[in-house]
């Protein structure tokens, strides 16, 4: 699969990881369509970058899927229902239900590669909604005819700096996921948005020792895109770790240079989030979500880092949490 003819179907279009996706592809000469939900919705920054056209669908409506895939020899999907852009999206409407539809349709279409964003794994991840959720969409992509390739990313460096009380970092992209219009994620940020520079205090997922092979949204995007028509990435699991181990403390540290003043890491336990998730459960099945990935985050530290496919598919450098922090930090 080599063409540059061939056009891909990009899933989760307008969301963070999706729309660099796009622009990823297009700067590689390939033709994408993206799936969007409303009419009017647009990739920002896409435009005149290459062939991209749009396709309006929703993962409930198989006629709209059947449309989009159309002419559609590859599928990417980065969508998910963490921190949801509608009402009636859910983590198991989109990784479950959706899914299953789209892998279906996809079939009849004849697509011969499906490249799917996906979560590392845990002893306990049936406790974690969008964990489960992309495990059993694995396990339907590996029982379908479709050869797939799984990328497996750790915490996003973009969002877990804004929900650690950092708002400063929430960056310029428009399609950030820390910018949707969800009522938790409003509330988060009401409550912790600028704790580090107003307070010196960074809420830490673990404590100050916890750590993760942090990655960028943009470097998610560069490998789930170099993945694309590649025969080598078929029926394929890529573990896909950030450039650097970094601890909450570091963190921390890399701030207080920043800001310039002592910033220490206030620890998040997970028991305490897997409280607030029971309790939220009844009520705001999303928000528990959301509670249900602090608490993975908390306990959970995979340890890749440096990961080879970088090299190996030939993309940009990796995006370093110092180089992050210089290009994002917004002083409003």
């Amino acid at each position: 699969m080599t063409t540059s003819e061939t056009r891909t179907l990009v899933l989760g279009a307008t969301g963070h990881v999706g729309s660099q996706v796009i622009k990823a592809l297009l700067k590689r000469g390939r033709p994408v369509r993206a799936l969007v939900r409303k009419p009017h919705a647009k990739v920002h920054g896409a435009e005149g970058l290459g062939d991209l056209d749009y396709a309006v669908g929703d993962l409930a409506d198989r006629e709209s899927l059947r449309r989009a895939l159309d002419g559609v020899d590859i599928v990417v999907s980065s969508a998910n229902g963490i921190i949801p852009s509608g009402k009636t999206m859910s983590v198991k409407s989109i990784n479950r239900d959706g899914h299953d539809a789209l892998i279906e349709e996809a079939e009849r279409a004849g697509v011969r590669q499906f490249v799917q964003s996906s979560v590392p794994t845990w002893e306990r991840e049936h406790t974690v909604p969008e964990m489960a959720g992309k495990r059993a969409l694995e396990a339907r992509l590996a029982a379908s005819s479709i050869p797939a390739t799984i990328v497996r990313n750790p915490a996003f460096m973009d969002v877990w700096l804004v929900m650690g009380g950092c708002r400063q970092l929430i960056g310029p992209d428009p399609h950030a996921t820390t910018r949707r219009p969800y009522g938790f994620m409003r509330m988060w940020q009401a409550m912790t948005g600028n704790l580090v520079t107003r307070r010196g205090v960074l809420l830490a997922p673990g404590g100050g020792r916890h750590g993760a092979p942090f990655i960028a949204t943009r470097d998610v995007a560069e490998i789930l895109a170099g993945a694309v028509g590649r025969d080598d990435c078929l029926n394929r699991i890529i573990e896909a770790g950030g450039p650097e181990w970094v601890t909450w403390r570091e963190v921390a540290e890399k701030l207080s240079r920043k800001t310039g003043r002592k910033v220490r890491p206030v620890p998040m336990k997970a028991w305490f989030a897997a409280t607030g998730q029971g309790a939220m459960r009844p009520i705001m099945p999303s928000a528990a979500n959301v509670l249900a990935l602090v608490k993975l985050v908390a306990a959970h530290q995979p340890r890749w880092e440096d990961p080879p496919i970088v090299e190996e598919l030939g993309l940009p450098e990796q995006m370093t949490l110092d180089r992050y922090i210089e290009q994002n930090w917004n002083t409003n």
